[in-house]
């Protein structure tokens, strides 16, 4: 089989593959965009250098941002880039992963009319090299425009260098690289292919009593760190700062899937079928729920942790006990980068969600056309699905807000509970609601899946 027949078979024939793709294109864009910029920062000079008798340096005073300018903080905005990076390449995996109905039938078809195990890698990694290198093409351009743009803000926001001849030279690399990088992963995501999806191995159980005592654990170390770092304890020195962090982590990792499944039950007990459905698909997908459930519950921490550090630096100048100054103005603008970072994962971690979801309409698709026969319609199947991701969305995303905001401000803001309760009961339930509305919105995008898993085509054997 040549070259010319793979990349005619791994085109996109319906709408659905074609958002996917789409999808996969805008995850690898996205990814390499922050690599570029992550290695732009690293090439920032360290000192001044001398160009026909003028003194000149890329970091100068008027040009960026003071997370640039020093030295001890330009690793650390590299360093978030790359976890941002990161974030966008777990989301073009997922994007990858995910399957059709129709895309199936094919694949299936393909292996009847006598494909081998080697030809179907063959052409996963054809579909995975031709998505990676159009979103390796576009993250220049991404790149370039996010520079630019990052040159309108204020100098206090400016943490992207102006790009240079260098990023010219690195871009069609990283084209290269992620081309290849995505056609590997497409051809390993292919090797187990079966002809039926519903013969997969069935998701292990959940061990909850293990969980349940890793959580524990999780939680007495973040109280204890936390109660050693409010009686001014030295122990660990500065290190003792992410102790509380390590805990958290420890914690909502545990209990991320618990979350999920007690969710799910919740919806199996009521009496309306709709949420039986939807309670029963999270029953089934608790592992994969789980870890998008971690990831919006710490971005969740981290946004609430900058709401907090912010109203302990405003309330004193507001109550006229402090001046404003060039620290308030660093200090306000970190933390809100911080916060819009941590929200940008936060919708990666919510895409992924909604991936993982239209996948579970692909496994269930025969189920699901079976239940239409019998009366359930489109809107049905989406109602359900709405109530899947605002099920367990908003209460991440609440529960995130109110750890990081409580850890942070019974720290910060002694003597002041009152106010910053108040501003507690506001950061939880503004932030739960939007998530509410963004879940809403979300759960309208797979409206192309829905429809494909109650075709009473599904119902056909391959």
């Amino acid at each position: 089989m040549n070259l010319r027949t793979f990349v005619t078979l791994a085109l996109p024939r319906s709408a659905t593959d074609r958002r996917r793709l789409q999808l996969l294109v805008l995850g690898v864009a996205v990814a390499g965009a922050f690599l570029l910029a992550g290695l732009r920062i690293t090439r920032l000079s360290s000192g001044i250098d001398v160009l026909d008798g003028v003194y000149y340096s890329d970091r100068s005073a008027d040009a960026y941002s003071n997370y640039l300018q020093e030295d001890g903080l330009r690793g650390g905005v590299a360093l978030a880039t790359v976890f941002l990076a990161a974030r966008a390449f777990a989301l073009a995996y997922q994007a990858l992963k995910l399957g059709t109905a129709a895309r199936d039938r094919r694949l299936a078809a393909f292996r009847l009319a006598g494909a081998t195990p080697g030809q179907v890698r063959g052409l996963g990694a054809v579909e995975g090299a031709l998505a990676g290198l159009a979103g390796g093409v576009l993250a220049g351009p991404v790149y370039f425009a996010l520079a630019f743009l990052v040159q309108t803000f204020p100098r206090v926001a400016r943490v992207l260098p102006r790009p240079d001849g260098w990023d010219l030279l690195y871009w069609p690399v990283f084209a290269l690289v992620l081309g290849a990088a995505t056609a590997a992963v497409g051809g390993w995501l292919r090797r187990g292919l079966v002809t039926d999806p519903s013969a997969a191995p069935e998701h292990r159980p959940t061990r909850f009593r293990a969980r349940i005592i890793f959580a524990v654990v999780g939680v007495l170390i973040a109280l204890a760190a936390m109660r050693a770092i409010t009686t001014g304890s030295t122990v660990l020195g500065a290190g003792l700062l992410f102790v509380p962090a390590a805990g958290v982590l420890i914690a909502t990792i545990a209990l991320a899937p618990l979350l999920a499944y007690g969710q799910g039950r919740r919806l199996s007990r009521s009496g309306d079928p709709i949420k039986v459905i939807a309670g029963g698909r999270l029953i089934r997908t608790t592992r994969a729920a789980g870890r998008s459930i971690t990831l919006m519950v710490l971005c969740g921490v981290v946004v609430g942790l900058c709401a907090a550090s912010m109203f302990a630096l405003w309330v004193p100048y507001a109550e006229g006990e402090g001046t404003w100054g060039d620290s308030m103005t660093f200090y306000s603008t970190g933390f809100g980068l911080a916060a819009v970072a941590s929200l940008a994962v936060g919708l990666a971690a919510g895409a992924s969600l909604l991936a993982g979801t239209a996948d579970d309409l692909l496994d269930q698709r025969r189920n699901l056309a079976c239940l239409s026969i019998f009366g359930m319609g489109e809107a049905h199947l989406r109602r359900s699905v709405q109530l899947q991701l605002t099920a367990i969305a908003p209460p991440a995303i609440g529960v995130g807000l109110a750890i990081g905001y409580l850890l942070t401000v019974l720290r910060e803001s002694p003597g002041r509970e009152g106010t910053a309760l108040l501003w507690f009961v506001i950061v939880v339930l503004v932030g739960s609601a939007l998530t509410w509305l963004v879940a809403t919105g979300a759960a309208a995008l797979l409206r192309g899946q829905v429809r494909e898993a109650i075709d009473p085509q599904n119902l056909r054997s391959a």
